[in-house]
């Protein structure tokens, strides 16, 4: 299943009236984001998380026309803040559609097998691979990182969001992930989004990732009886649209 990001940008979000986040472009008005990998490289608090959670439904005035909200994201051609768009079908779009990693937590206290239900479907042979007997909150932090992939990440869905998928965890861990993700791309993702400030220099240096575009980011803050706080800071980004020979090169860096 192929996946299709078009963004129209300045793209506005409004939080509670009074702090406001907009993305533009340093050139043009539209953005795609089409097969492979994307990186976004920024410093803290440069709206790389908000920008990710607007294109997974998680952030936006979805389904909601309001003159207060500017730009659109289309998904495979479906306008987030179309008139005919909703929750509803937002909900839908993610569970059919993306993984959104390492958002979700475990329910304790909930098997293992339980919990993938719970949180991502209920296919039942990959429901039995996991344990009706194996509760996370009795399992070491590492064995629970590696639960929790194997329950969000599924291979099947085109687009995986991965928001500093490698925080805390130790070079067995990081292999497993890197092995996931290129096993991934072999099979149903098609697009993948991924925040890590470890990996910068790495990507910034490698031969397969190209400067794609850059995000202007400006933040404005306005509080009664204080007088506004505005900045701007940029994200860049950077493709791959091949990426299956970066994944296995982190992958023989471990072993």
């Amino acid at each position: 299943m192929k996946s299709n990001f078009e963004v129209t940008f300045p793209l506005v979000l409004e939080c509670e009236g009074s702090f406001t986040i907009t993305f533009a472009l340093q050139r043009d008005t539209t953005l795609e984001f089409t097969k492979g990998m994307y990186y976004l490289c920024g410093d803290n608090g440069t709206g790389k998380t908000t920008f990710l959670n607007m294109l997974a439904l998680i952030a936006g005035r979805i389904g909601k026309k309001d003159i207060n909200y500017q730009g659109t994201i289309k998904f495979n051609g479906k306008g987030y803040n179309g008139e005919d768009f909703n929750h509803i079908k937002a909900a839908e779009i993610r569970e059919k559609s993306f993984c959104i990693f390492p958002q979700k937590a475990f329910f304790l206290p909930v098997s293992t097998r339980d919990n993938y239900i719970v949180l991502n479907g209920s296919e039942k042979k990959k429901a039995e691979s996991f344990s009706s007997q194996e509760y996370p909150d009795l399992l070491s932090g590492g064995q629970q990182q590696k639960i929790l992939m194997d329950i969000v990440l599924d291979e099947k869905k085109p687009v995986w969001f991965l928001d500093e998928p490698l925080t805390n965890m130790d070079g067995e861990r990081r292999h497993y992930f890197w092995k996931t993700l290129n096993r991934a791309f072999k099979k149903g993702l098609y697009t993948a989004f991924f925040i890590d400030h470890w990996m910068d220099d790495e990507i910034k240096n490698d031969d397969n990732f190209r400067y794609y575009s850059t995000l202007c980011v400006f933040m404005e803050n306005r509080q009664e009886d204080k007088p506004p706080d505005i900045g701007s800071k940029n994200i860049e980004i950077y493709e791959n649209n091949s990426p299956e020979e970066f994944f296995i090169k982190q992958i023989k860096k471990i072993e």
